[in-house]
């Protein structure tokens, strides 16, 4: 399992691009993984056959696991089982294919069976009392999961593991965390929630199987609303100017920097303006620490048009952008999360999300929050509606924009400030060209 980015610690399997027996060629695309709910095909390291599949779709192993082997032409099949490496050319200091071409590392792989993964492994003791027994063998990032929920070892030991061979994996860690935060104290059961509480399906019902970005959509919200205290606060937006500006000057803006000028890009320059003023607010709790963030790493929401699911890609140091690095910016991470070509690191790092329920006609939103962010911003649909202006009735488009936010990091005075000053914004923009080529 190939290592994509340097907090991910496991990978799923989502797809075999080749079966067992099938020829493959150098750096040809052999399989798809989804870590972080980042989609990517990893390329066979060599040519040969595909001799063993060790890994089946659909399951999460540890980063470093080998999932197949591949035996070259000519050359004797080697048994090779889950988790366990053989002599390679990486291991020997030789070089694997050409420098460059591995996704996030070095491929391990022999002259004739090759197993892929991507991480090079410690030498092993020829003594079976020398190694450690499989319930008592855990990656790094299991060990500071359960280090961080406050288990022992021994605890840990005791574990049953969903990965191969009964191997702990981080997501075992978690679920038993939750069990625990759920069970009455005096309790010996180690079960999840009461029966009661939870659905039994019925002949007639259709069960259908989440999708592995769907999984970890559930595993980061549930995560999200146990651990922050989650608050709302709600203001409308004239949004008049915008769309005067989107008429007036918006097919020029897109001839001049080949971006669209659009409803969120608006709204990021202003968001990202706001929150130089608002700092709390692109934050993260730490213990009993509010840690503020030197630069705005902003999240954008992206709809998946095949599944409907969401990612949010990254804008790095966003508050160096212009208004056309935003909608340049904006236009390149959509494309690139819509045809899968987004890597882990893009999805990574984020201080403060934006998401644009809008667009599906949604008038408003409480979403939840991106941890270890503190708030997110919704935008709802612009619509026309009639407002009273200088004590007349008019027809003007108006937007909703609602802020969920970390209770323990901001109060709702500091959220409602921040809501006003990103509306202040977006009401007194520009409406001439001239005036939003340098803004």
């Amino acid at each position: 399992m190939p290592q994509m980015g340097e907090s991910i610690a496991e990978g799923t399997i989502i797809k075999w691009l080749k079966k067992e027996g099938d020829v493959v060629h150098c750096d040809e695309p052999l399989f798809e993984i989804t870590t972080d709910k980042v989609d990517t095909e990893v390329p066979a390291p060599a040519a040969g056959m595909l001799t063993k599949i060790l890994v089946k779709e659909g399951e999460t192993v540890d980063i470093g696991t080998p999932v197949a082997v591949i035996t070259e032409s000519g050359e004797e099949v080697k048994t090779v089982s889950p988790g366990k490496g053989i002599p390679s050319k990486v291991d020997t200091g030789l070089p694997v294919g050409k420098k460059g071409d591995e996704p996030g590392g070095h491929f391990r792989a022999a002259q004739s069976s090759q197993v892929i993964s991507l991480r090079r492994e410690p030498e092993k003791s020829d003594d079976p009392s020398a190694l450690p027994t499989p319930s008592r063998s855990f990656s790094p990032a299991v060990l500071k999961t359960a280090e961080r929920g406050g288990i022992s070892f021994e605890t840990l030991a005791t574990l049953q593991g969903s990965g191969h061979g009964g191997r702990v994996t981080m997501r075992d860690v978690e679920q038993y965390i939750r069990q625990q935060a759920t069970t009455p104290l005096k309790s010996d059961s180690s079960a999840g929630p009461p029966q009661e509480y939870l659905y039994q399906p019925k002949d007639g019902d259709e069960r259908i199987q989440m999708s592995a970005v769907r999984k970890k959509i559930a595993h980061h919200m549930s995560w999200s609303t146990r651990i922050s205290p989650h608050a709302t606060a709600i203001v409308e937006c004239d949004m008049s100017r915008a769309a005067e500006l989107m008429e007036t000057a918006g097919q020029r803006f897109e001839a001049s920097v080949d971006a669209p000028l659009t409803y969120t890009v608006l709204v990021a320059q202003a968001t990202v303006k706001a929150l130089g003023e608002f700092r709390t607010l692109n934050a993260s709790v730490v213990g009993d620490e509010i840690v503020l963030k030197p630069s705005v790493n902003l999240g954008i929401a992206v709809a998946l048009p095949e599944s409907g699911e969401l990612i949010v890609p990254v804008i790095r140091k966003a508050e160096e952008r212009s208004l056309a690095g935003f909608a340049q910016s904006i236009k390149e991470l959509a494309m690139r999360a819509r045809s899968h070509r987004l890597t882990p690191e893009d999805v990574q790092g984020g201080t403060f999300t934006l998401t644009n329920p809008g667009i599906f006609g949604g008038l408003t939103g409480t979403p939840i929050l991106n941890q270890p962010e503190v708030a997110i911003l919704g935008l709802g649909a612009v619509i026309k509606r009639p407002v009273v202006v200088d004590d007349a009735i008019t027809i003007r488009p108006v937007m909703m924009m609602s802020l969920t936010f970390d209770h323990r990091a901001s109060d709702g005075m500091a959220a409602f400030q921040f809501l006003a000053r990103v509306r202040e914004h977006l009401e007194a923009l520009p409406t001439d060209f001239a005036e939003i080529t340098d803004a």
